[in-house]
Parts: structure tokens; C-alpha cells; sequence
């Protein structure tokens, strides 16, 4: 019986981390209610983690530069594309025009 419990924890563990992997690191911070300092360490870190995973991904493919971005956007969960500029400290430095409007922890985006 011990066995079949531990395979279960086991079985919920991978199955949990393997649904918050396919989140954006916008939604984890949201889920995880984050705001201040911790916003911006947890999106620093996730936006790392997501330039890693993206370099994996797109290594060796024509137009890598361009894939690069949008996956690490898609990543971040702020929108189709980086925004120019791209750091911001409120709504109003983000002026790259339509969908990137927001500040979100110091990233320009929707």
C-alpha cells in the first residue's frame, strides 16, 4: 500500500510540474502573487531559463534570431513580440505603439 502511495506522489509531482512548464512566466507569477522585488527576480530568472530553452530549440535553424525572439516572448507571456524599447519602470516608457503599452515587471508588453 506504501508503494502504491508513493508511486501517486510521484505520479502528481511529474504531472504537475510538467503543466506548470507549459505555463508563461507572466501566469506563474500571477498563480504565485507575486509583486516587488520578488516579480522581478522570478522574471528575471524565468526569462533566463526561457533564453536557455529557446537557444536549445532554434540552434542551427535559418532565421534563428528571429525564432529566438518570439519564443522567449511567448515565454515571458508578453505578447507576439520584444517591444521598443523593451525595459520599462511604468506604462508610460513603453511606447512602441499597439500591444505594448503595459510595463510588467520592467518588460514593455500587453
Amino acid at each position: 500500500m506504501k508503494f502504491l502511495a508513493l508511486a501517486l506522489a510521484a505520479f502528481v509531482l511529474v504531472v504537475g510540474d510538467s503543466a506548470a512548464a507549459g505555463q508563461t512566466c507572466k501566469a506563474k507569477a500571477n498563480q504565485q502573487r507575486l509583486a516587488g522585488e520578488a516579480l522581478f527576480k522570478f522574471v528575471e530568472r524565468c526569462e533566463f531559463e526561457a533564453l536557455e530553452a529557446c537557444q536549445d530549440q532554434n540552434a542551427h535553424k535559418p532565421d534563428d534570431d528571429r525564432l529566438m525572439e518570439a519564443c522567449v516572448v511567448r515565454a515571458l507571456g508578453v505578447g507576439p513580440r520584444w517591444c521598443e524599447p523593451h525595459n520599462c519602470r511604468t506604462n508610460s516608457d513603453c511606447t512602441g505603439g499597439g500591444r505594448c503599452g503595459v510595463c510588467w515587471a520592467g518588460i514593455c508588453g500587453e
